[in-house]
């Protein structure tokens, strides 16, 4: 499972406060899967797995917006690692709806994402929060006639 207390904090409070709903919708669908039958539980991870693809296609358009407002040198970048994990984890989940892959399903939630995840976190969503941090803050010295 993912925990809270291990994951990087960002200098944006809405990409921390998503970060954060990531885990929870994350570790319910490990529990769905890892639990004593998932195998009857299949409509809760079906809804679980649309609710995290949803749930970052949601992060993805608020970070880009702010990253492209804010002029983010890295945004092209930044955004290319978006969309590959859109895509990667829609293709994810419709292998799970096709073929109802319980291995599969369980590596990408407890192995591939969270190294996924971590990496991102780390690599991308730090130096871009604290980018547009450092700028917003920046914008409002300037307003005031600092």
């Amino acid at each position: 499972m993912l925990d809270h207390h291990h994951i990087p904090q960002v200098d944006l409070e809405f990409m921390n406060h998503d970060h954060q709903e990531t885990l929870v919708i994350t570790n319910r669908l490990e529990e769905l899967l890892t639990g004593s039958a998932p195998e009857d539980q299949i409509a809760a991870i079906d809804g679980a797995f649309f609710e995290l693809l949803n749930h970052h296609h949601i992060h993805f358009e608020h970070e880009n917006r702010e990253m492209e407002k804010y002029g983010f040198p890295a945004y092209e970048l930044h955004l290319a690692e978006h969309q590959h994990l859109l895509s990667d984890m829609d293709k994810e989940l419709q292998h799970w709806l096709r073929t109802r892959d319980l291995v599969r399903a369980k590596d990408y939630v407890l192995n591939v994402f969270p190294h996924w995840l971590m990496n991102h976190l780390v690599n991308m969503d730090t130096v871009s929060a604290t980018y547009i941090h450092r700028v917003r803050h920046d914008d409002l010295d300037q307003a005031q006639g600092f």
